[in-house]
């Protein structure tokens, strides 16, 4: 994974909480926030962000739990959402575009549909508006069941590139570094709250999506087995103005597994 400047640390007040958030410059450009998915962290979008970042200012938010910012009590999903519009405005995000990934894709476009006039674009990477499918069931149920903590960073490494299989060894390496934390006696930790996981609140949204009225881009993974190819169709034709792309040899971390071709499309539709 290689990275073409590094961002800054910063905190912002947020829906009650400090939360944490990357900066990779450029402020007087265009604004982009980038929203993570369950589990994961702002750092994971380092390879995207910096591929954008000398025709944008990029931004990525650790939500609620996850990575540096602050634990809660609660994690429902109003929260999330609430969160980031209060980000928005807290940093002055002008004509924002927000980006998302997973669970962070959900938070984007809700916000967007509760908040009129919030944003200018939105991206959604690879989640759909249902309460469960086979693979969101799966997934979460794994999340749940697995042991938060590993003896080595090789063990990370295996489990990520379990999920990941597509992405560079050095991406995977490198995620594996940002998402975990050294405990006590030396053993490496998720870094987020567990609450996060056994809290998570997963309904079913499809009315919001007429809501979002901004141009949107979908960008499924064609080998994901979370947002099917069939419900990606649907949701491209409930958002009034919709483009869905599929990126071949991506699954549902494509950003991280294809990410010469995910920011290629995500570039294509931010200058349009």
């Amino acid at each position: 994974m290689t990275t073409s400047n590094a961002p800054t640390s910063a905190w912002v007040q947020a829906n009650g909480l400090s939360l944490h958030y990357l900066d990779w410059g450029n402020p007087t450009a265009p604004h982009v926030l980038l929203l993570h998915g369950l589990q994961d962290c702002a750092a994971l979008w380092a390879t995207f962000a910096s591929s954008i970042s000398d025709r944008y200012h990029v931004v990525a938010l650790d939500h609620r739990g996850h990575g540096d910012s602050r634990r809660a009590e609660a994690y429902p999903i109003s929260d999330y959402v609430d969160e980031a519009a209060d980000v928005v405005r807290a940093l002055n995000l002008t004509d924002v575009t927000l980006i998302g990934h997973s669970a962070g894709s959900k938070n984007a476009w809700m916000c967007i549909a509760k908040n009129p006039g919030i944003a200018k674009k939105l991206v959604i990477t690879d989640m759909d508006p249902d309460s469960h499918n086979p693979g969101s069931v799966a997934m979460i149920s794994r999340y749940k069941a697995e042991d938060d903590e590993y003896d080595s960073l090789d063990e990370v490494v295996e489990r990520l590139r379990d999920r990941q299989p597509n992405a560079s060894d050095a991406e995977t390496r490198y995620d594996a570094e940002v998402m975990t934390i050294a405990s006590a006696d030396g053993k490496l930790t998720w870094k987020r709250s567990r609450d996060v996981v056994t809290k998570y609140d997963r309904p079913d949204v499809w009315d919001t999506l007429p809501n979002v009225k901004v141009p949107t881009l979908i960008a499924r993974g064609a080998d994901s087995t979370l947002l099917r190819h069939d419900v990606a169709i649907r949701m491209e034709q409930d958002i009034p103005d919709c483009r869905l792309v599929e990126i071949p040899g991506g699954g549902h971390w494509m950003h991280l597994e294809q990410p010469e071709a995910y920011s290629r499309t995500v570039a294509e539709f931010l200058a349009t």
